[in-house]
C-alpha cells in the first residue's frame, strides 16, 4: 500500500528523573530570556515557569525528584490540529537549546513526544495503521485502538546505557463541537492516528557525570527521529 501522510508534532518533552533536592533548570537557561509567568507552590515544592517560545509554549516544571521541559503547540484554529512543525526540525532546534544548558546530576533521563496524523476516513485509518504497525492484524470495523510496545536498546557508545523505547499507538476518532449563540452546531469528526514516544534510560543503567550528558542527550533525540522516520517509511 502506498499512502502519503504527514505527522503533526503536538509536543516534545525532555525530563530529568531522580533529581537531587534543590537542583534546578530555569526557563532563562534554555531561552536566554525571562519566563512570561511563574507559579510557585511551596507546600508542594512545585515551580512552573512558562512562556511563548519559537512556535509553541515552553513550560519548565520542577517538583521533588523531577524536572520536565515541555514544548507544546498552541491551537490557532479549533478546526485545525495544532503543530510545532516538522518533527525533525523541531527536535533538532530543541536539542540545540538543551545542549547549552548545565544539567544537574540525575538518576534517569527521558524524552517524550506526541504526534498525530489524520487519514480522513476509517478505511484509510485502518489501512495506514496496518502499515505503521504491521505486527498487528485489526478487524476492519475497529475504530478505537491503543497499543504500546517497548523495545529496549543498549547504547554501546554511551557507557552501555540501556534505553527503553516505548511507542504507544492509538487509532481513534476526535470530535469538535462549535457553539454559536449557545447553540451547538453539527460536530466535526476526524479520524486520528496518534503516536506517543517515551524514551528513557533503564532504572538499572548508571548514567555518566552531568558534564558527559551531551552524547546521551544526542542519542535520545537521534533515536526519536529515527523511530518517527521509520514509521514514515512504513
Amino acid at each position: 500500500m502506498t499512502q502519503t501522510y504527514s505527522w503533526h508534532t503536538e509536543s516534545v518533552r525532555f525530563s530529568l528523573l531522580g533529581v537531587t533536592e534543590g537542583a534546578k533548570v530555569s526557563w532563562h537557561s534554555i531561552t536566554g530570556k525571562e519566563a512570561e509567568s511563574m507559579t510557585n507552590r511551596p507546600a508542594q515544592q512545585l515551580v512552573i515557569e512558562e512562556g511563548p517560545f519559537e512556535d509553541g509554549r515552553l513550560v519548565v516544571t520542577s517538583q521533588p525528584g523531577r524536572i520536565d521541559i515541555t514544548l507544546s503547540a498552541m491551537p490557532s484554529d479549533p478546526f485545525s490540529p495544532p503543530s510545532l512543525g516538522v518533527f525533525d526540525e523541531v527536535t533538532q532546534s530543541f536539542e540545540r537549546r538543551l545542549s547549552g544548558v548545565k544539567m544537574p546530576g540525575v538518576a534517569r533521563l527521558a524524552f517524550g513526544a506526541t504526534l498525530s496524523t489524520f487519514p480522513g476516513s476509517l478505511e484509510n485509518s485502518n489501512k495506514l495503521f496496518k502499515v505503521l504497525v504491521p505486527q498487528i492484524q485489526i478487524d476492519p470495523s475497529v475504530s478505537d485502538l491503543m497499543l504500546q510496545f517497548n523495545r529496549p536498546k543498549k547504547l554501546p557508545k554511551v557507557s552501555g546505557v540501556v534505553m527503553n523505547r516505548l511507542t504507544k499507538w492509538a487509532q481513534l476518532v476526535s470530535q469538535t463541537i462549535q457553539y454559536h449563540n449557545n447553540v451547538a452546531l453539527n460536530p466535526i469528526n476526524k479520524h486520528v492516528i496518534q503516536l506517543e514516544l517515551d524514551l528513557n534510560s533503564h532504572p538499572e543503567s548508571k548514567l555518566p557525570s552531568p558534564s558527559a550528558y551531551g552524547p546521551l542527550i544526542a542519542a535520545f533525540f537521534t533515536e526519536a527521529r529515527g523511530l518517527v522516520a521509520g514509521s514514515e517509511n512504513g
